[in-house]
């Protein structure tokens, strides 16, 4: 893969700044040694540190600008991945790097970009466009790819912008949605819990696991969720989460 040189707003290049400094954090060490490959290439960037997970990644003494991660690790997934990032480098913005686009749109859905997403792209990007993102991340600008913007949009547009975007809308899809809105926020702080971990893709027994209780409580918990929200399924399920959107599903304090 050839060397990029990007250049900046008014013809400065990125090499005469202060580089970027960046922590790879993925369980796949070909997937971290190629990202670290490309970036040590480009001018502006400087890998301070990798990780294989988030544990490994909590015992770094560095002060990244960036941290590239996966959603999903060997020791959290989703929204647990960014907070544990996020708590150890508060000052970092938070790349994600996937596999799939459908956990893009899973971590929308399930508020990941409200606490501290700065950025999303595959790991089939073409190394221009990855360098492009991490660039204007790095500016305090959020970036989404844009193959995934479509994918992304109605998760990521918070109920209380709804009426911006409400004259290109049916009366019908924004009374379902707002119906989507009262029934997530009818929920109880633990049908809360139990929604937002099913959105990110746990099992039954892992979210015991994650809560302390038993098996048969998860499974009361989820058909109590199935049922208020009116569906079915765990796709349908994600699917009026996407639709909900700026609708906390974190479990109150």
């Amino acid at each position: 893969m050839d060397d990029i040189d990007l250049v900046g707003a008014g013809g400065t290049s990125f090499a005469s700044a202060n580089p970027i400094r960046v922590v790879v954090v993925d369980d796949k060490m070909i997937v971290r040694e190629g990202v670290c490959a490309l970036l040590t290439r480009q001018p502006g960037f400087d890998i301070v540190a990798q990780a294989g997970s988030v544990g490994e990644a909590l015992t770094l003494d560095v002060r990244p600008d960036i941290v590239i991660t996966d959603l999903i690790l060997p020791d959290a997934r989703g929204t647990e991945v960014i907070v544990g990032l996020r708590s150890h480098f508060p000052q970092a913005a938070i790349f994600v790097l996937v596999d799939d686009e459908r956990y893009v749109q899973i971590d929308a859905a399930s508020g990941g970009s409200g606490v501290g997403v700065r950025g999303y792209a595959l790991k089939t990007t073409s190394a221009a466009e990855f360098l492009a993102g991490l660039r204007t991340v790095a500016q305090g600008i959020h970036y989404v790819q844009p193959s995934l913007r479509s994918g992304i949009s109605p998760s990521a547009t918070s109920v209380a912008n709804a009426d911006t975007h409400g004259a290109s809308r049916t009366g019908s899809s924004a009374a379902a949605d707002g119906n989507d809105v009262r029934a997530v926020n009818a929920l109880t702080t633990k049908e809360r819990e139990v929604l937002r971990y099913l959105v990110l893709g746990h099992t039954n027994a892992e979210i015991a696991s994650l809560c302390a209780v038993s098996l048969r409580t998860v499974e009361a918990r989820r058909a109590r969720v199935l049922q208020k929200l009116g569906v079915r399924t765990r796709a349908e399920l994600v699917r009026v989460a996407q639709r909900v959107g700026g609708v906390d599903m974190e479990p109150s304090a």
